[in-house]
């Protein structure tokens, strides 16, 4: 797959594509029509391919054996659906390499993706978040191989997912489409160093999942100032999106979360940070999407300064030593319930518990001036 247009309504169409030397194929088809295919030996200069014909597929048998190609694109409503095994990668490749393969789709450095030009803000997987809207565990760690299809729509706020309005905004959505066979696994990430100074890093990522259970843990320890995990991955790992309230510091690199702190401060910090998601089905009505973080945070902060004041008849030395302690902890519990009574009839409930406690001490000791004095 190069590239692909959709036509106008009169059938008019136009594909940009980089040149090629080599042979390609030109595929066409409309829903009713035979796949129709025309071998270009290479795309040097433009084109004009001037009118294509379908013809029609309908035909009446006693007995039909279909085998046929599936097309690479289809349009579906307000859906564009790619299927998975027209697009190459390698064999160990994971989802976001085979998301760089779709045309009209980039990847920034920073991981945001676009799809002709508008955001993505959610990725799910068989139409439900997968340890969070923002979706960067999926795209980084499951293999391109279990994917089936891929389909882009338009990102619906829960008040229009239950009305069943269009989409108000600009953002899309990409839902991944596991091959039922396959909708299963494990994998995880651990790091660990020590250094110096008695210095240490660590982290700690599971996640599992089965059909519609999925559970993800986080734990992290360090006395290095680090956050042990990126913004994306406890995005992701912790459900909601980015619909939150979060802060972020460009200076320390310090962030925050709907009150949860991570990072950043000066001084040394050493902090502690677990939490834990958990989303499943229940009675095939209830859904269910459950998260809560601990972190615990310890800064010291020690300075030391030296003051020398050069006067007409005399120079005077103060030094000051000022040493500070910030103590802080949280709790941070989000829950949420979807209840299907029935096919147009539907109660969400999503009630959150966050408690903090900070501790601020100081201390601060001048010592006596020493002077010198001049005589003329």
């Amino acid at each position: 797959m190069i590239d692909y247009t959709i036509s106008e309504k009169n059938g008019n169409f136009e594909i940009r594509t980089r040149k090629s030397n080599e042979a390609v194929d030109l595929k066409a088809s409309f829903l009713g029509y035979q796949n129709y295919k025309k071998e270009i030996s290479k795309l040097a200069e433009n084109l004009e391919l001037g009118i294509i014909s379908l013809v029609e597929s309908g035909t009446s048998l006693d007995e039909v054996v279909l085998k046929g190609e599936a097309p690479p694109i289809r349009i579906k409503n307000d859906t564009l659906e790619f299927d998975a095994a027209s697009f190459k990668v390698g064999a160990d490749a994971n989802v976001e390499k085979l998301i760089k393969q779709l045309p009209g789709v980039e990847i920034s450095p920073e991981g945001k993706i676009t799809v002709n030009g508008k955001e993505v803000n959610q990725i799910l997987v068989n139409g439900k978040p997968f340890f969070g809207k923002d979706g960067k565990i999926a795209t980084q760690n499951l293999p391109a191989e279990i994917i089936e299809k891929i389909q882009v729509v338009d990102t619906k706020t829960k008040a229009e997912e239950l009305s069943g309005d269009t989409a108000s905004g600009e953002e899309k959505t990409i839902n991944l489409t596991i091959q039922e066979d396959k909708n299963k696994g494990f994998f995880e990430k651990i790091m660990g160093g020590y250094g110096s100074d008695e210095r240490y890093e660590s982290s700690l990522l599971l996640n599992w999942f089965k059909g519609d259970q999925k559970i993800s843990v986080l734990a992290s320890a360090n006395n290095i100032n680090s956050v042990g995990f990126s913004m994306n991955e406890i995005f992701d790992n912790m459900g909601g999106g980015r619909n939150v309230s979060v802060y972020s510091n460009d200076e320390d690199g310090s962030f925050g979360i709907n009150g949860m702190n991570f990072g950043g401060n000066n001084g040394l910090t050493t902090s502690n940070l677990v939490g834990i998601n958990y989303a499943d089905k229940w009675f095939k009505k209830v859904e269910v999407n459950n998260n809560y973080f601990f972190t615990n945070n310890e800064t010291d902060n020690v300075t030391r300064s030296s003051r020398t004041n050069l006067l007409p008849t005399e120079t005077t030395f103060t030094e000051t030593v000022s040493n500070s302690n910030r103590l802080g902890n949280s709790h941070n519990l989000n829950m949420n319930f979807e209840v299907k009574l029935d096919s147009l009839t539907s109660i969400y409930v999503e009630p959150k518990l966050v408690r903090s406690i900070n501790k601020d001490r100081f201390f601060q000791s001048t010592g006596n001036p020493k002077s010198s004095r001049f005589i003329d």
